[in-house]
């Protein structure tokens, strides 16, 4: 079948030598059909049908729909009964598969990606090489230094703490073998300011003079004072340990308060503690109890003296060796030969002192103050001295 705009080739039919007209290839149009007159003869008839039947063969004609091709071969003048015998002729036709008219897909991304992707890691590796590049030229030598220079700070101060602590080794070495010869603290010593106190009274009295609370003060001074205050009152009997703590209380209410707890449980550590308060069954023997169930009497024993120590004995010996200085005799003379002395010394000062020389007529006459200053005091030590000898007292013969 022919094209829509055009009119096919001439061909020629594989039972006939003789081409096909123009016609007999492509579909007529109505002007054309109505035109066309068919053949008479039987002969013409025969080979009209021979020409339908290789036109209906044509792999191009095939391809048509049936109703084109029956139009087409009832044109040419063939009868309903002819065209039914070429079409049952023609083998059967498989249905047209209709053109693919699928979208042209479009152009591929993948070298713009490509190009995209060499970009970036172009970018990407003149990166790091910048980065590189002023890592190791501008960054790293003064990382570098700095290390250097902590590490040589360090070992520095190392060295400095080495020596520091040789020297303190040094100083504790020569401080214990200095303090070998001075006398040791006595462990249980009261405060110089307490040791006088004989009662309660007086302690607390002294205390508050010195502006001292009640937990400041010693703990051995209270119970030695207590034991003494109980003792004046009950006819020289030792006391049990409530009846110090009642004479304790008694004086300071404070120790019964909460806040006096602690202070009350660190007198008693310091009464079962200390070795000058001795414990006795009994109010007048001094042996220990044996049994700690026992009711406990207490009594105080004074500290004995400690012996002097070497250095305490050899600075008495050195003082007792040294001879003592008489007393100076003044005699009446003694402040006015000083004060001439002193005199004479400012005068020897003085005297050496360059004059002013005048511009035109050499020395000048007139004094300067310093030589003013020095005819004052001569004139003021004058009188001074004749004074003197107008009122001395007259020496005994």
């Amino acid at each position: 079948m022919a094209d829509e705009t055009g009119s096919a080739p001439p061909t020629t039919s594989p039972e006939s030598p003789h081409p096909i007209p123009e016609t007999a290839t492509t579909l007529p149009t109505n002007a054309e059909a109505s035109t066309s007159i068919p053949p008479a003869n039987p002969e013409d008839r025969l080979e009209l049908l021979t020409k339908a039947r290789a036109f209906l063969h044509q792999p191009q004609i095939q391809r048509e729909d049936v109703v084109s091709k029956r139009r087409f071969l009832a044109e040419k003048g063939l009868n309903d009964a002819e065209i039914e015998g070429l079409m049952r002729e023609m083998p059967v036709q498989i249905p047209l598969v209709p053109p693919r008219s699928y979208p042209q897909p479009p152009p591929s991304n993948l070298p713009v990606l490509l190009l995209g992707l060499a970009r970036l890691f172009s970018w990407i590796v003149g990166g790091s090489a910048a980065l590189a590049f002023i890592y190791y030229r501008v960054l790293l030598p003064r990382v570098t230094a700095t290390f250097v220079a902590r590490g040589s700070l360090k070992a520095h101060h190392l060295s400095l703490i080495q020596k520091l602590n040789a020297s303190l080794a040094a100083l504790k070495e020569s401080q214990t073998e200095a303090a070998a010869v001075l006398p040791k603290p006595e462990p249980h010593k009261e405060p110089s300011s307490f040791e006088a106190c004989l009662s309660m009274d007086a302690l607390l009295e002294q205390a508050k003079k010195q502006n001292i609370e009640i937990s400041g003060v010693s703990e051995i001074s209270l119970l030695r004072c207590a034991i003494s205050d109980f003792r004046k009152g009950s006819e020289s009997r030792s006391p049990r340990t409530e009846e110090v703590f009642q004479v304790l209380e008694g004086k300071i209410p404070w120790l019964v308060s909460d806040e006096g707890a602690p202070f009350e449980q660190r007198l008693w550590e310091t009464l079962s503690t200390c070795p000058l308060f001795v414990s006795s069954t009994s109010p007048d023997s001094p042996t220990p109890p044996t049994d700690g169930q026992a009711i406990l009497y207490w009594g105080y024993v004074p500290p004995e003296p400690l012996p002097p120590t070497a250095l305490a004995q050899s600075l008495s010996a050195l003082s007792a060796s040294i001879p003592k200085p008489s007393p100076e005799k003044h005699s009446p003379f003694q402040h006015a030969l000083q004060s001439m002395t002193d005199f004479t010394g400012y005068i020897s000062s003085q005297m050496y002192t360059p004059f002013v020389v005048g511009a035109r007529f050499g020395p000048t006459s007139t004094l300067g103050p310093v030589e003013e200053d020095v005819r004052k005091e001569i004139r003021a030590l004058k009188g001074l001295v004749l004074n003197r000898r107008a009122f001395l007292p007259t020496r005994p013969q």
